[in-house]
């Protein structure tokens, strides 16, 4: 039996779960304060575990040599870059058709 004295006994979180939470905050998916509740554990716990510098390691990380790590990672934002200025492209077209029909109006 717990007397005023004592403190309550810390609820264990498993890694999976801490890497889980951690990642969900990360992604704005949830905030320290749902998963301290969610999990019955003080918000300080939940704010360790994004701190703490615990990752998943996928089986790619330990079989492939970091060199090809390194350069998936490169074209992966290589990728990400392209999409960005396609997008950018895009919307800067629009926008001159918009004034090309704008001013081709005026004219008229």
């Amino acid at each position: 039996m717990n007397n005023a004295h004592e403190s309550p006994r810390q609820r264990h979180v498993h890694l999976g779960t801490r890497l889980e939470v951690a990642e969900s905050i990360r992604q704005h998916r949830s905030t320290p304060d749902e998963a301290a509740k969610a999990l019955g554990v003080p918000v300080g716990e939940v704010l360790e575990w994004l701190t703490s510098g615990e990752r998943p390691v996928s089986i790619d990380e330990v079989l492939v040599s970091p060199d090809a790590q390194r350069l998936t990672r490169r074209a992966q934002r290589l990728v990400a870059l392209i999409a960005e200025a396609d997008a950018a492209i895009r919307e800067l077209t629009d926008r001159l058709a918009r004034g090309m029909r704008v001013s081709h109006h005026a004219a008229e």
